[in-house]
């Protein structure tokens, strides 16, 4: 999300908005929103109904994964903020841009959770 955020200008002069969904309870979207002061809309999905529709899988194979453990070793070693268990540890997540019509225009599922396609990739996107 921090990488987002940096872009905000530019993802605006793109006349795009970001929304971000997730699933869980009202609490933990308010917790996660003021770890991270994310300036765009958060929308719950609980039951996870736009997971479902956009094809987002949930994995135990990868999320702990021998790539995703090395990040979690190294983000520690790191003293980063790792954000702790919250939820489903195994729900998958993605990035989706949807044009004013409702037509897909970039749908990257993730394949792990750390897994999610460049901002460079994101505002190029956008500008087309």
């Amino acid at each position: 999300m921090a990488q987002v955020v940096a872009h905000q200008a530019e993802i605006e002069a793109a006349q795009a908005n970001v929304v971000t969904v997730s699933f869980g309870t009202p609490y933990w979207a308010q917790v996660w929103l003021q770890e991270t002061q994310s300036p765009f809309p958060f929308l719950v999905d609980a039951d996870r109904t736009a997971y479902h529709a956009y094809g987002l899988k949930s994995s135990i194979m990868s999320s702990w994964s021998p790539a995703n453990l090395w990040y979690y070793a190294k983000a520690v070693l790191q003293k980063r903020e790792t954000f702790g268990k919250r939820g489903d540890p195994h729900q998958l997540g993605g990035d989706f841009i949807i044009d004013a019509h409702g037509i897909i225009r970039l749908a990257h599922p993730s394949r792990e959770p750390t897994d999610r396609p460049s901002i460079k990739k994101i505002v190029g996107e956008l500008q087309k």
